[in-house]
Parts: C-alpha cells; sequence; structure tokens
C-alpha cells in the first residue's frame, strides 16, 4: 500500500491571512471533490489566485502525491506550458521525448492536485495540456485560475465575486440605540480586508466610530474588489480614510499609478489598477467593442455564460468566454 506523504508539494508561502471567503473555499473544495478540472474565474484582482493557494492547502492532505503550485502569469510562450509543469515537479527526464508524453508518464500512476495559476493569457495551451492529462491521469486534479475558461470538456467554473460591502441599512442601524457596529460594519468582509492592510501599512490603524463612516463609503466605492482595496490601504500611509474617500472620484487617479506599489504583488500588474485593467484588455480580441465607456455593444459568447457558481458538465467542448473589466472600473462617475 503506497503511503501518504503528508505536505508534498511546492506551494508558495501564504503572507497574509485570507479574510473571509469560507463559503467560497467550501464550494470549491466541494467541486474539486466531484470534477477534475476546477476554474475559479473573475475580474482581474478579484481575488482567484488567493482563493486557490488557500483551497490548495487545506486540500493537501486530501492527494497522496501533493498539490503543485505552476506560476503562468510570467510565461508568454504556449509551446513552453509542458516544460513549465514538469519544472514544478519533482521529476527529471533525461530523453529528448515531447514533454507532454514525459509529463503524462510521470503523473499516470499519481494521485495529486495541480494548480495552474493566471491561464488567461495561455487558454489554448493550458485547455490542450488539461485535457491530454485528465485523459492520462485518473487520479490527477486540476485547479486553474484565469480571467478567460479553458473551455475543456467537465469544465467546473466557479465565479469569485468581489466581496460583501456593508448594506445601508447597516450603516443606519450603525446610529441607532444599542447598535453593535462589530456586527453591522466591520465584521462584513471587504471592511476587514481594508482594516487588516491598514493596520500592516499604518501601525495602529482600526476602524473606530471618528472614521467608520469614511471607510465604509471607501469599500462601498470600490465595490469589495480585494486589489483595489489592497492598493487604498497602501494609499492611507500618505493620506486620511477621508482624505482618501472624497479623492476616488476618480479611481484611476488615486489607485491607478505604479509609484505606489503593493509589495510583492504577483503578478506584477496587480500593482495599480490601471496595469490590471490594461491586462484585461489585452485579453480581449477587439478592444474598441469589448467593453468600457463609448462602446457600443459587449461581444456575447457564442453559448450562454454559465451560472454564477458553477457550470454543468457538457456533452461538447464550451465556447471561451471573454472577462474584461468590471464596471466600476472603467467608468470615472
Amino acid at each position: 500500500m503506497a503511503r501518504r506523504r503528508q505536505g508534498a508539494g511546492n506551494l508558495p508561502a501564504e503572507t497574509t491571512e485570507l479574510v473571509g471567503r469560507r463559503a467560497e473555499l467550501a464550494q470549491i473544495r466541494r467541486l474539486l471533490g466531484g470534477a477534475r478540472l476546477v476554474t475559479p474565474t473573475g475580474v482581474g484582482g478579484v481575488g482567484k489566485t488567493r482563493l486557490a493557494l488557500r483551497t490548495a492547502y487545506e486540500a493537501q492532505p486530501s492527494f497522496r502525491d501533493g498539490v503543485w503550485w505552476v506560476e503562468l502569469s510570467a510565461l508568454r510562450q504556449g509551446e513552453l506550458l509542458a516544460h513549465t509543469v514538469a519544472e514544478a515537479l519533482p521529476l527529471t527526464d533525461q530523453t529528448i521525448r515531447p514533454m507532454i508524453d514525459v509529463l503524462v508518464d510521470y503523473l499516470a500512476d499519481r494521485e495529486l492536485l495541480l494548480v495552474l495559476d493566471t491561464c488567461e493569457h495561455l487558454t489554448d495551451a493550458c485547455a490542450m495540456a488539461a485535457e491530454a492529462l485528465l485523459r492520462a491521469a485518473p487520479g490527477l486534479r486540476v485547479l486553474a485560475t484565469s480571467r478567460r475558461l479553458l473551455g475543456v470538456v467537465g469544465e467546473e467554473v466557479f465565479t469569485v465575486e468581489p466581496l460583501p460591502v456593508p448594506t445601508t441599512e447597516a450603516m443606519g442601524a450603525v446610529g441607532a440605540a444599542g447598535a453593535d457596529p462589530v456586527d453591522a460594519v466591520d465584521g462584513v468582509d471587504a471592511v476587514a480586508l481594508l482594516a487588516a492592510r491598514a493596520a500592516e501599512a499604518v501601525p495602529g490603524f482600526a476602524v473606530t466610530d471618528v472614521n467608520r463612516r469614511d471607510v465604509v463609503a471607501l469599500c462601498r466605492r470600490l465595490e469589495g474588489l480585494p486589489l483595489a482595496l489592497e492598493l487604498a490601504a497602501a494609499r492611507l500611509r500618505e493620506q486620511s480614510v477621508a482624505q482618501l474617500a472624497r479623492r476616488l472620484e476618480d479611481r484611476f487617479a488615486v489607485l491607478g499609478e505604479t509609484n505606489e506599489l503593493v509589495d510583492g504583488a504577483e503578478p506584477p500588474w496587480h500593482q495599480a489598477l490601471r496595469t490590471a485593467i490594461g491586462w484585461s484588455h489585452q485579453l480581449c480580441p477587439r478592444p474598441p467593442a469589448c467593453c468600457g465607456p463609448g462602446s457600443r455593444s459587449s461581444p456575447a459568447p457564442s453559448t450562454p455564460r454559465p451560472p454564477a457558481k458553477s457550470a454543468p458538465t457538457n456533452t461538447s467542448r464550451p465556447s471561451r468566454s471573454r472577462t474584461c473589466s468590471p464596471r466600476w472600473l472603467t467608468s470615472r462617475s
């Protein structure tokens, strides 16, 4: 009987605490239990990579041969994808065989989870590799983060949404006698993330009665997008919450420059909103009609969009949808 190697893999360190997302983690784990390819998808900066990393750590004990992370953000040539996957795995091969064949042989009798992070610019290569490996290795599961679907038969899709923000009703309740602001506002995920990252940037920062309404205004203005909240927290080194909330009429002017970087941003285009949006637009085949202000129409995928949480398994290869920037990122109003 094969021995289970606890903790096998090459997962990158979790440098920050994951705020919220318990329901999303449970749903992705459930999908992985029934599907062999799960794709968390969503707009740039919504937290796909962070969610996948925590999922991978929680799933590690379930895979005899470990969980292996393949970072694709720096890869530009799809023909090198198999080599990149092989470099992430503990395999050696001295032959001149095609690397995809080497991977097939290596994975054939193993039980492991392969995480392909940032697939959107390599969807064709990732789809072909996933199909080949899943067909040859019955014990393989693939978790692929991407702004676009891979379009592989049997792919289960999970749409990652922005974090919840306090409702207008919750804010109104804060002023009511006896209302607990911690339950109504401070414990909401978007507020909790902003507060946590702000405390890292400005030691001693906390949500108080004095700044609570401005903190909530900031979270609501940024619609709970984790990347935007983390960029805003970094700005609190030089501005107060009230000043930042007032300046967010133009999100690009405040959060769009790269001179205020998020330390260790990965991929690097997550260092500013402007670069994150630029990356989204590069993925659109027809930029003028893709999205953004002034566009006459948005291109519709050839098949209906998948449901918000997961798409049913299809009997034919589905079309790949296009994921562009969310409405608020391209609007200055």
